[in-house]
């Protein structure tokens, strides 16, 4: 199996405003990709072959100045090159047959699918896709999981010193090689990342998927978020360890952004579970992670809970005064 880092370049929209036409436009692509670079490393991690395209836009076709600025790419220098559909079958066949992908944040290989949607052009990888996200084992493996460096901060790190620029696609992919090549290999299977873009076609894909750190579980697409949220099989917590179905401790309650709750698994002690609802071009969607926890957290989020409650009970009883004296 090969390992293929890769690294996009994108452009976006001059005017943000969301009036304008430009932003209309690019409801189903805001980041259209320019440039794709790549390095193809062995299972041992040697350099094999390199990849490195520019792409003629055909949606923003001018560059965001902001977006010159930090690349250096200029529109004269895409003028003359290939449009995304011929150079990605490219890239695609230059990937070969056995290989796993490896990125730097989670932003590529989504931005990735999304202009391949854009193009009408059928995601090769089948529910699941696992890929390295390099920049989160970093911040596993230096106790930093909330943090998020850059490449060129992580590479300072580690010591990775190059004479090309960042911020250019072929030369970031390379700066990431390097950074694997410093890193503890077992983590790269271990602490796995999961595409959130190619989601289950139908119930019978939905499966609950082990990332090392966590259980993460997809839900397949719903046309609405009441339809979503009434399918029992999203409240489901089970054990990272032995997947078993847990007891709640906690039942799930809503903090705003998300739904949390606290079970217990009779072998593995308490986990906590948490439910994000996104929302993607086809409806809305479910994100359901399972974490083994200590007692400490059980009592944050009872004291959370407990907090919001009484929140809840004031605005009611607030709510009723009101209303009462409305009606008198």
């Amino acid at each position: 199996m090969n390992y293929i880092v890769l690294d996009l370049e994108w452009n976006q929209p001059i005017h943000t405003d969301s009036k304008s036409n430009e932003i209309t436009k690019s409801k189903y692509m805001l980041f259209e990709i320019i440039e794709v670079g790549a390095v193809k490393l062995d299972e041992n991690l040697n350099e094999i072959d390199r990849f490195n395209k520019l792409i003629k836009p055909v949606l923003h076709k001018k560059i965001n100045p902001i977006i010159s600025n930090i690349t250096g790419i200029k529109e004269r220098d895409l003028s003359k090159e290939k449009k995304f559909p011929a150079v990605f079958e490219e890239f695609i066949n230059w990937c070969g047959e056995d290989y796993i992908m490896c990125t730097f944040g989670n932003q590529d290989i989504y931005e990735l699918e999304i202009n391949m949607q854009y193009h009408n052009i059928n995601i090769p990888w089948k529910y699941p896709l696992k890929y390295i996200d390099v920049q989160r084992i970093f911040s596993i493996e230096n106790d930093e999981i909330n943090e998020q460096r850059s490449l060129e901060m992580v590479c300072m790190f580690m010591g990775v010193s190059g004479k090309n620029a960042y911020h250019r696609a072929l030369s970031d992919a390379i700066y990431t090689a390097e950074i694997m090549k410093k890193m503890n290999r077992n983590n790269f299977e271990k602490y796995m990342s999961l595409d959130y873009t190619n989601l289950p076609l139908d119930r019978s894909e939905e499966k609950e998927i082990n990332l090392g750190t966590h259980l993460e579980f997809l839900s397949r697409s719903f046309k609405d978020k009441e339809e979503m949220l009434a399918n029992k099989d999203i409240y489901i917590t089970r054990c990272p360890v032995c997947l078993k179905k847990c007891r709640k401790k906690i039942k799930w309650f809503s903090d705003g952004a998300k739904y949390i709750c606290m079970a217990r698994c009779e072998n593995h002690g308490l986990m906590e579970g948490i439910l994000y609802i996104k929302k993607n071009y086809n409806g809305y969607y479910i994100v359901r992670k399972t974490t083994g926890v200590d007692e400490e957290r059980f009592m944050d989020v009872v004291k959370k809970r407990n907090i919001l409650k009484e929140k809840r009970k004031i605005r009611r009883i607030k709510e009723k005064e009101k209303k009462k004296k409305f009606n008198d």
